[in-house]
């Protein structure tokens, strides 16, 4: 029986440093956030090292509430290390297209069950792609009158 009150591990997974750098953007917003872990697949990283590494951070972080693992995209090393993890690891979500809208919805909703936070961060993901420069100029056409488009 889950903790309703206990929030889900989070791992973010990516090339380079961008979950890191993800990380500290969504807790300038929303504040600290523990039960966290990144992976940076690096050059110098092979696929058996990141998988070690992940494997590290299962074992540091509490996963008894599930954990979520958000990787940038989907067939790199980060997403299939994280697929891996999904087979193996009892409770574990894994997704892809880390993004700051997806981030900020997983950490100000932690405490929901893993198949509520898939159907959130699936929407989170698609609201996060706007077509701002359309939207500008339609709310200066709307504000000046103009009909044209």
């Amino acid at each position: 029986m889950t903790d309703k009150t206990a929030k889900v591990a989070v791992i973010l997974a990516s090339h380079g440093y961008f979950a890191k750098e993800a990380l500290h953007s969504a807790e300038m917003i929303v504040g600290k956030q523990d039960n966290c872990a990144y992976l940076a697949v690096t050059e110098d990283l092979n696929l058996q090292q990141a998988k070690e590494q992940m494997e590290e951070m299962f074992t540091q972080l509490d996963t008894s509430n599930g954990t979520v693992i958000l990787c940038d995209i989907l067939g790199g090393t980060p997403s299939n290390v994280s697929g891996t993890f999904c087979l193996e690891k009892e409770n574990t979500l894994v997704l892809s297209g880390l993004n700051l809208p997806m981030l900020l919805d997983l950490f100000t909703n932690r405490q929901r069950s893993l198949g509520e936070l898939a159907e959130s961060l699936e929407k989170s993901y698609e609201m996060g792609f706007q077509n701002i420069s359309a939207r500008f100029k339609e709310e200066e056409q709307e504000e000046n009158g103009s009909g044209i488009l």
